[in-house]
């Protein structure tokens, strides 16, 4: 079990990277909004005059490493929530970075993929065009997997039997504290 001092220090420095990762996501938004990056109206169509395009269709303004920023930034803040309450020695610790990681390439694959699709070069892949493949097959699947790898290393990895006297112990403390004050 760990000491409590190193499980606070170890939340500690959690919570300061993820601190950092707010404090940059919060940057970039300020910085969007102050240079009026975006279209706020939808824009005409080229072709039928009359009818409106989404500001999918317009230019954005941002730049493209923008993008890739916030999406690693939110993974990156995905990896400190996830690391949370897990034992500092147990494997899932591991497997959270080393899933963490995988999931960082899945989601540059999308973005490449994005970009060629921008250019007008891309496949079908299992039925969609490949950036919403791999929206689909990849960055909405892919979570599954730290969520069973929880699912499954839920007992050793946060609450084991040491957590569990604790629990014991703290609550008999309680029942016999409020027993005492029924009784008086």
């Amino acid at each position: 079990m760990e000491a409590p001092v190193q499980t606070t220090h170890n939340l500690n420095r959690l919570m300061g990277v993820l601190l950092v990762f707010a404090a940059m996501l919060l940057v970039l938004l300020i910085a969007g909004l102050v240079t009026n990056v975006g279209q706020e109206t939808a824009v005409a169509h080229p072709k039928f005059a009359p009818m409106q395009q989404g500001i999918d269709a317009g230019t954005l303004g941002a730049p493209v490493w923008t993008g890739y920023a916030v999406g690693v930034l939110i993974i990156g803040m995905l990896w400190v929530m996830m690391q949370v309450g897990v034992h500092s020695q147990h494997w899932l610790r591991t497997a959270i970075s080393v899933w963490t990681i995988s999931y960082v390439l899945v989601f540059i694959a999308l973005m490449i993929a994005y970009d060629g699709y921008e250019k007008g070069e891309t496949t079908i892949v299992a039925g969609f065009t490949e950036p919403t493949a791999w929206l689909v097959y990849g960055v909405s699947i892919y979570p599954w997997i730290p969520l069973l790898m929880f699912t499954y290393a839920f007992k050793q990895a946060y609450f084991g039997p040491e957590e569990q006297a604790r629990f014991d112990e703290i609550l008999m403390a309680y029942r016999s504290d409020h027993i005492t004050e029924e009784n008086n």
